[in-house]
């Protein structure tokens, strides 16, 4: 099972450029270029939220059609910059976003894995939260797979990562209190996989340290990699990219981190070109 993870698309509407800068939209169709061209093909593409920059009504537009090139069925999740009824509307074909909750949060069996993805939206706050209702229906989604390997995807990662501002943003303390209680109770979770810091970054969950966690680069910009006390929020034109999150039985999940082009090569170890 090849699962390839995407997040923090950032879709801005015709014209405009996120941070004043990065054409996402334009960074979004590159990316999805370069998974359409993957051998193997991926099973599913997962978003791990903030999949438009500002809630302006036509960015959810933008996004449906840059993610329409993928050729690989498509599994959405909401972050601190989506809107989840509008999301619902501009996506009326992706059933499992209407579960009849206010959570935007199901699911779905991918062969020998299960996928749940959490909702850890919290308006108007770009933080994110877990409150009691979400943390139960995890647990009870936990209990009703027992036995089956699972990868729990959500937008906010149940972990600080010593970028200061960005932890300022991140999961509440209770929230990520609840969660750890949640999955300590269930040895079947292989992975939380996450959006939100532009970054790839590694973590036991505290409080539940036999629980590793991750999260993935932006297709578009990064988070500037800041871990001196005070430093300040700052974007970076680094390599955009997207993880790809290997399970097989017996090995559990190994994740790699694709870099989205322009680059050179491949070449042999004798520097020459590989067809």
């Amino acid at each position: 099972m090849l699962l390839c993870q995407i997040t923090d698309l950032h879709v801005t509407r015709p014209g405009a450029l996120a941070c004043a800068r990065v054409d996402t939209a334009r960074s979004l169709r590159r990316a999805i270029a370069a998974i359409n061209r993957l051998s193997p093909r991926p099973d599913a593409v997962i978003a791990t939220g903030d999949l438009i920059d500002t809630s302006h009504p036509s960015e959810y537009e933008v996004l449906r059609a840059c993610l329409s090139e993928l050729t690989v069925p498509l599994y959405l999740c909401v972050g601190n910059h989506d809107h989840r009824e509008a999301l619902r509307a501009a996506f009326p074909d992706h059933a499992y976003l209407r579960t009849g909750s206010e959570f935007v949060q199901y699911r779905v069996d991918l062969g020998a894995l299960t996928v749940l993805v959490l909702d850890t939206q919290d308006p108007p706050n770009a933080g994110g939260h877990l409150c009691d209702a979400r943390l139960t229906w995890l647990d009870e989604q936990l209990q009703a797979c027992a036995g089956r390997p699972t990868l729990v995807a959500m937008h906010h990662p149940p972990f600080d990562t010593g970028i200061e501002f960005m932890d300022g943003l991140g999961l509440s303390a209770r929230g990520r209190a609840g969660f750890a209680r949640v999955v300590s109770r269930h040895r079947h979770v292989e992975r939380v996989i996450c959006g939100h810091l532009h970054r790839s970054i590694q973590a036991s969950v505290a409080g539940a340290p036999e629980v590793m966690a991750s999260t993935c680069v932006s297709t578009a910009h990064q988070i500037t990699l800041g871990l001196a006390p005070g430093a300040p929020g700052s974007i970076a034109l680094e390599p955009p990219g997207f993880a790809l999150h290997l399970w097989q039985p017996g090995a559990g999940v190994r994740t790699h981190l694709a870099y989205v082009g322009p680059y050179d090569g491949p070449y042999t170890f004798d520097g020459e070109s590989v067809s």
